[in-house]
């Protein structure tokens, strides 16, 4: 037997599974995300012993993404270069530098500019986890690959949701940053070895690329900012609608627990569909997107009765497809996935940090219902835009 031979079985043997690959890009991406979404949790605590108000939350949740935006397409292109599991490692590693140093902040302004800051580390995290994905997981799951991936982010919610009365309300809301940096440390040291993921590749850029490609990336990241902005609204302004129908503070607490539940349990099914049956990926986005705007629409009705179901709707359909785009991004680009997934996010990042912004813009001056309906409006747009794309289906 030849010693090529015996190398390859060796390495086979050694090649880690589906599941653990996946465990590691979940616990990445999740801590990725842990800083903006711990800070929206534990706002009432930070803005009381640090002195700040909604406006500076506010300012400080869209810098995030805003800075994640600016530095999406070059942390693509570092993926490219660097491998996706050296990636990995720097980006939980700087999100917990960046949560361990939110731990000790004594002033407003430094928790703002450590928040900026962590949007760098979660750039750099996304793209490497969607290449990590498609390098460890078989194309017959990948799908599902995706969908775990982005059912990281509800389960960020809902960890950040469990930390206020489990940590933050016992022993301070400092250690919930601590406990958050570790976490971060313990998935870099998680991400599994595996031989493609260690090297660099040849990626073009998609705006230099000349080919076909460019003209669906761009319409799909226009059309994830679109959907990305009115998505980004549930989880900022969920609990406030609930108040003002009739919900009480704590109860309008697990309407959106039962929101972040019904996206990650259709984030997960979509990636089992798309596995299964193999379907057009982005008629599957865009009937989703519909389906969430009338979610979204039922949000802003006033009834207490019709709200409930238009959060289970809006966070079941209307923010559970990223998983898909990105398995439809890198079936058009299966050559240089970070780099393509990077330039998609940076129109997901924008209309993250937008979408807040303008809805909270919507609802001060025309009321909640028409900020609803505008969101709603955003998502059919995002939906109407898919419909121009071809892409393959498989």
């Amino acid at each position: 037997m030849s010693a090529a031979v015996i190398n390859n079985r060796r390495s086979l043997q050694r090649r880690p599974g589906a599941v653990r690959v996946l465990s590691a890009v979940a616990a990445v991406v999740t801590v990725g995300v842990f800083p903006v979404f711990l800070v929206g949790g534990l706002g009432v605590q930070l803005q009381r012993e640090l002195d700040f108000g909604a406006a500076l939350l506010g300012v400080a949740t869209a810098g995030f993404f805003g800075v994640a935006a600016l530095a999406s397409r070059s942390m693509g292109w570092v993926v490219e270069r660097i491998g996706s599991r050296l990636a990995m490692r720097l980006g939980a590693a700087g999100s917990a530098a960046c949560l361990f140093g939110m731990a000790a902040v004594q002033h407003s302004g430094w928790l703002v500019a450590l928040l900026w800051i962590a949007g760098l580390p979660n750039s750099l995290a996304q793209p490497a986890a969607n290449l990590l994905v498609t390098q460890g997981v078989p194309a017959a799951r990948r799908g599902m690959g995706f969908g775990v991936k982005q059912s990281s982010i509800p389960v960020a919610t809902l960890l950040a949701g469990a930390a206020v009365p489990a940590i933050a309300l016992t022993i301070g809301w400092r250690w919930v940053f601590v406990f958050g940096g570790l976490l971060g440390l313990l998935a870099a040291f998680a991400v599994p070895a595996l031989a493609e993921a260690e090297r660099s590749s040849r990626a073009s850029s998609a705006e230099s690329s000349g080919d076909s490609k460019f003209v669906p990336l761009l319409l799909l990241a226009i059309a994830g900012g679109l959907g990305s902005a009115a998505a980004n609204a549930l989880g900022s302004f969920v609990t406030t609608t609930a108040v003002e129908v009739g919900f009480s503070p704590s109860a309008a607490g697990l309407v959106l627990s039962l929101g972040s539940a019904a996206g990650l349990t259709i984030r997960l099914a979509a990636g089992v569909v798309a596995d299964r049956w193999n379907p057009n990926l982005l008629r599957l986005i865009t009937a989703m997107l519909l389906v969430g705007s009338v979610g979204y629409v039922l949000m802003g009705a006033g009834s207490a009765e019709l709200f409930l179901l238009g959060v289970s709707v809006g966070f079941g359909a209307g923010w559970a497809w990223p998983g898909l785009l990105n398995f439809a991004v890198a079936r058009i680009a299966p050559d240089r996935v970070a780099s393509a997934t990077s330039f998609t996010q940076t129109g997901i990042y924008l209309g993250g940090s937008a979408g807040p912004l303008l809805f909270g813009f919507f609802a001060e001056h025309a009321g909640l219902g028409a900020a609803w309906l505008a969101a709603g409006t955003a998502a059919v747009v995002a939906g109407v835009l898919l419909l121009f794309i071809r892409t393959p289906r498989s």
